[in-house]
Formats: C-alpha cells, structure tokens, sequence
C-alpha cells in the first residue's frame, strides 16, 4: 500500500527500511543504557532504603550488615555447571553479610518486606571459594554436612556476575573465619 510523502510515493520496502532503522536505533540506544547501568557494582550497602529493610527484616539482635549485594542464590550448587543440575533452582534476591553470618533474603512484594530464606554461620561453614566460567564469578560455600550454596553477585543492571564484589566478599568471609579463630589474648 503506498503512502504519500511531501508529495511522492514511497514504496513499502523502502519505508519498512526507514522504519526499521529508527526501530534499531532506538533499540539500540536502550540496550546501550542498559547496559552502561549493567556496569554498576553488587553493592547496595549504599542504598539507604534497601538497607533499612535489610535491617528490619534481621533479628533484633543482630548488628546492621557490612555488605549488602544483588544476587543469586543457587542451593546445592557447586559450580556453574551444577547451577542446571539441582532440582531446586535458583532464587534471586540480596545477601547481607551481618556479624559472622550471610543472610539470603527474597523481596516479598505483596508484604513489602523481605524474608529470609537461608543463613549461613561463617564459623560452621568448611569453605569459601569463588568459581569462575568466562566473566562470571560466585561463591561457593561448603557447609559441613558437604552441602553446597553458590551465590551469584549481580551487577547493577543484573545481566551478569560481579566478580571483584564476589572476590571481595569471598576474602570478607575467609578473613572473619581467620580471626574467630585466632585464640584470644
């Protein structure tokens, strides 16, 4: 069907044409800012409003968190490739790190809190590791019934892995074993 133009017509491909590159270039343009917002940091520790309700959602005798992050927790994961292995999936969510315990909790919407869905003691756990596939990073926790948590740290934009946040936590965790362990004076 053609269409009128100052005058002239412009026949359909050549219009699907034009159409098509304001599409890609808007398109593009959307991408290209987010991923420029991809390109920010895990940490929400900063984040004043996430914090508070971090905080509210910890029992009341916990110290406010060191660190909170975006991320992903994949229960009975050991590595990337047995992210698709367990049954369980995965959930996303923030994870705290307050006192000697990591806190991994899921927005509840409706409520407008959050709920924790798992805690691990630092003390108990065997190991910290990070494991690495391209780009991507996320710590691996053994526990010491030789169950396994990985926690993907997500970036701003959530498109991928954090991996100087996820490094960063993974020293955190091992130097707070190493100090609780250190006898007293």
């Amino acid at each position: 069907m053609p269409s009128a133009r100052r005058g002239r017509e412009i026949p359909n491909p050549v219009r699907i044409a034009a159409i098509t590159v304001c599409a890609v270039g808007f398109i593009g343009g959307a991408v290209a800012a987010l991923l420029a917002s991809g390109c920010a940091s895990s940490d929400l520790s900063k984040d004043i409003d996430i914090t508070r309700e971090v905080v509210d959602c910890l029992p009341t005798d916990t110290p406010a968190p060191t660190l909170v992050a975006r991320a992903i927790w994949y229960p009975n994961a050991s590595s990337f490739g047995s992210t698709d292995e367990s049954a369980l999936g995965h959930v996303s969510g923030v994870l705290a790190l307050a006192d000697d315990k990591l806190w991994f909790m899921e927005w509840n919407g409706p409520e407008g809190h959050f709920d924790i869905l798992h805690v691990i003691a630092v003390q108990q756990a065997q190991a910290f590791k990070v494991a690495r596939l391209g780009n991507s990073a996320m710590l691996v926790v053994e526990s010491g019934n030789e169950s396994f948590d990985s926690f993907e740290l997500m970036n701003g934009g959530q498109f991928g892995s954090d991996p100087k946040a996820t490094q960063s936590l993974c020293d955190k965790l091992r130097a707070i074993r190493a100090r609780d362990a250190q006898p007293g004076p």
